[in-house]
């Protein structure tokens, strides 16, 4: 069971508060009730070993059980419970500090942190953490304020210590509302969290709740949040190394949903910028960015367009293509441009395989029914009309056509043949 030593500060409050408040109703001053009882305080406070301090903490307990100072004897028990690493008694000691005063802060605080860290989540236990952090969130307004606050205890200071009571409440009540798998109510609480303590740690929890929850409309959020967390930096950032795990768990669901990282960056820099997307934050997917390429193309270069479409379909995932390929076969194909990868034989080629939706990568070798008399070069653009689809091969990706001569246009001509010298006239060259 571990706490955060940044609580150190909101404890040593705390625990003035478990005597401070509980005085305040109080008829006469509290005192002890005899010498032997005097003795047994001096031991029990003053012990710097916890093993031994709770040894004399019990035995006053035991011989003084309805001394003026037993809760602030149990709020005693709890931080030496807590130094043996011991949160079982530490909550039972919580416990029964609520049960003589159901409205002690730090009863309250402690069963509502140790709902988290002992991470019980039976039903009775969950019950009993909702309770005391809405409790604790409830005592808020009537005595954390100035007039009641500990002495020595500036207004400021007071604020934040309100705060964090407030987030730890708010913490808990998420982590139950996880346990109980209301994602859409732990939302509600990280976002409370968030408006008043924007950290990198929550944005994660909080990227787990909406991702649980499998809805399209939520993801972008998500994924805003999961990017926050891998690369925040501030005050409760998650540690170094759980932040590369989270940073390559951002990089693989944006990949996934986009089918690239470009962007990426973006959305990181952005979540360095707020705590929460703006509304109408969205991150493009692979399929509506294809969509939108495939409108420009049909826009500026219908060739190439409807060609991707042939693609597409003797692609399919469903498997379809092979079926569709015999719907085509046979039928001559529209003008398309294509750029030359390779033409055979070398000398007097009659195949030329053509790339069309790059500039290299082979999709349809042309079979011309007489040769040409000369090479062209790799990256030669043509245009080619009334190619006939015979064969085709899904990996790797190659369709087979044949073609007539007359309906390429852009293969390049033969060299002129090199003029012979000739000498001067009325001799021979020598």
């Amino acid at each position: 069971m571990k706490f955060s030593s940044k609580l150190a500060a909101l404890l040593s409050v705390l625990a003035l508060c478990a005597g401070t408040l509980a005085a305040q109703d109080a008829a006469k001053p509290k005192a002890v009730k005899d010498q032997m009882e005097y003795d047994i305080f001096t031991l029990a406070t003053k012990e710097p070993d916890p093993a031994k301090k709770i040894q004399h903490l019990l035995t006053w307990k035991e011989k003084y059980p309805e001394s003026d100072f037993k809760n602030d004897r149990l709020v005693l028990m709890i931080t030496t419970y807590q130094a043996l690493r011991d949160g079982e008694k530490m909550l039972t000691a919580a416990q029964e500090l609520l049960k003589n005063e159901p409205r002690n802060v730090s009863g309250l605080y402690y069963v509502t942190l140790l709902t988290r860290s002992l991470n019980n989540t039976a039903a009775d236990r969950l019950e009993l953490g909702e309770k005391a952090a809405n409790g604790l969130l409830g005592t808020l307004p009537e005595t954390f304020d100035a007039a009641k606050k500990p002495a020595g205890v500036t207004d400021d200071v007071w604020r934040k210590e309100k705060e964090k009571l407030e987030i730890e409440a708010l913490k808990t009540l998420a982590f139950i509302q996880m346990a109980k798998k209301n994602f859409p109510g732990a939302v509600d609480e990280y976002n409370k969290i968030l408006k008043l303590n924007c950290t990198g740690a929550v944005s994660y929890q909080l990227s787990t709740a909406l991702l649980q929850q499998r809805k399209p409309e939520l993801q972008f959020a998500a994924m805003y949040h999961v990017a926050r967390a891998a690369h925040y930096t501030g005050e409760d950032a998650l540690a170094p190394d759980v932040q590369k795990q989270v940073q390559a768990y951002f990089e693989k669901i944006y990949v996934k949903h986009t089918g690239r990282k470009e962007g990426m960056q973006e959305v990181i820099d952005l979540t360095k910028k707020s705590c929460f997307p703006p509304d109408d934050f969205k991150i493009q997917s692979e399929a509506e960015r294809m969509a939108l390429e495939e409108e420009e193309q049909k826009k500026n270069d219908p060739q190439k367009y409807l060609w991707t479409q042939v693609k597409k379909a003797l692609i399919a995932a469903d498997g379809s293509g092979a079926a569709y390929f015999e719907q085509i076969k046979g039928a001559a194909l529209p003008k398309l441009k294509g750029t030359i990868v390779s033409v055979a034989p070398a000398k007097r080629p009659k195949e030329l395989t053509i790339a069309i939706s790059t500039a290299d990568t082979p999709e349809i070798k042309l079979v011309v029914d007489a040769a040409y008399a000369n090479e062209a070069p790799a990256g030669t653009v043509i245009e080619f009309e009334g190619a006939v689809p015979t064969t085709f091969s899904s990996d790797p990706f190659l369709v087979t056509a044949e073609i007539e001569k007359a309906q390429i246009t852009g293969y390049p001509a033969p060299a002129a043949p090199a003029k012979k010298a000739v000498g001067k006239k009325g001799g021979k060259k020598k």
